[in-house]
């Protein structure tokens, strides 16, 4: 299970906001909390896994994801061209990348969903599923 947060801004405490959809799972996190790499929320269920990737140099790991999504979205015949300009522009103002990892067969794929959705939600961004990128409702 996986999906990555697009988002125009860089907040890495918006992080905070999955403590509510996760209560009581225990937070660890690489780097410092006001600018963490990778961050892990655990309870029995299991683990899910946020990476931070940002801007570094052209054709940098977060480069060339947003030119392979921007590519995947431009290929789409079936999206009308008002559709995929508002992909391409979002795509395109993407600031930050989230990868959400779940690392467990026992956790569902609707935890996953609803902590990346949440935190899409706070950071005004969208999670994509490998096929389209999902708004968070408010």
């Amino acid at each position: 299970m996986r999906c990555t947060i697009y988002s125009p801004v860089v907040d890495h405490q918006a992080i905070e906001s999955v403590r509510d959809v996760l209560p009581g799972w225990l937070l660890h996190w690489e780097g410092e909390p006001e600018r963490w790499s990778s961050m892990s929320f655990k309870s029995a269920q299991g683990t899910l896994t946020f990476n931070s990737l940002e801007y570094t140099g052209p054709m940098d790991p977060f480069s060339k994801i947003i030119l392979g999504t921007s590519s995947h979205f431009w290929k789409r015949q079936d999206l009308p061209e008002s559709v995929m300009e508002d992909l391409l522009d979002f795509v395109a103002n993407t600031k930050w990348l989230i990868g959400v990892v779940g690392t467990s067969e026992v956790l569902s794929e609707d935890v996953l969903l609803k902590a990346a959705l949440e935190l899409a939600r706070r950071l005004n961004g969208r999670v994509f599923n490998g096929m389209e990128l999902v708004s968070p409702k408010p």
